[in-house]
């Protein structure tokens, strides 16, 4: 049987990610056999989502961690250091749960640790900013390589008005394992870490920012989105 060359993809026209598609293994010869025989074009996630913000319901009950997560489910500790002497750290058990149809990842934010204590030494930053800990079960979807990385996240404050990207300074403070990658059907669970301005109201979402993707076996895209999910009110 005889088979034409496949077309070359187009370039895409904005940076973008490329993604590898998953086998079944033992059936990857006669899946592309068939493909190639039969016509069939491969099967790709859906470009025609509309950008924005995608808001998911938020509740109070936290979930029950898997084999798949790491051991550790302690909340940071809460060793005095240098810091303002009105702060009282709080913990919060929430299950606000973001999910992203096109990739198949789920991400499920179980805690949130407001006022954390300052590392000693730091007293300017202290005075401006106060620490949030949002503790995050992160499970990667299975169809395509794209993975959740820590970077991907943003903490959104209304009073005052602010988004805040994730800080790497505290992932060695307090005894809390830091977010590390989910890599596909991988899930990893840990804290993120942000630094927003003292004073800030309890009003909280927690944010995924999807980068744009290139299917590398389709001239398809799947563009970037943010999804945004209520962590307190």
């Amino acid at each position: 049987m005889k088979t034409s060359a496949a077309a070359p993809a187009r370039p895409s026209t904005a940076p973008s990610t490329r993604l590898r598609r998953l086998a079944v293994i033992g059936l990857v010869a006669p899946v592309v056999a068939l493909a190639a025989c039969s016509g069939e074009s491969p099967v790709t996630a859906d470009p025609t989502a509309p950008s924005g913000t995608t808001a998911a319901t938020s509740t109070t009950s936290a979930p029950t961690e898997t084999s798949a997560s790491p051991s550790t489910t302690t909340a940071p500790s809460t060793a005095a250091t240098d810091g303002p002497a009105t702060d009282k750290v709080a913990y919060t058990s929430i299950k606000a749960v973001i999910k992203d149809p096109d990739l198949g990842h789920t991400i499920t934010a179980v805690r949130l640790a407001r006022h954390l204590k300052w590392p000693s030494g730091q007293p300017v930053g202290a005075e401006q900013f106060e620490i949030v800990g949002v503790r995050v079960t992160a499970a990667a979807g299975s169809r395509y390589s794209a993975s959740i990385d820590p970077s991907m996240f943003s903490l959104i404050a209304a009073d005052p008005k602010q988004t805040v990207t994730p800080t790497s300074e505290f992932t060695s403070r307090w005894n809390a394992a830091p977010l590390k990658s989910a890599k596909r059907s991988a899930t990893t669970s840990g804290w993120v870490f942000f630094k927003i301005n003292r004073g800030t109201t309890s009003a909280l979402r927690l944010a995924f920012n999807r980068p744009a993707y290139a299917v590398k076996t389709t001239d398809k895209s799947i563009p970037a989105k943010t999804f945004s999910v209520v962590l307190t009110k």
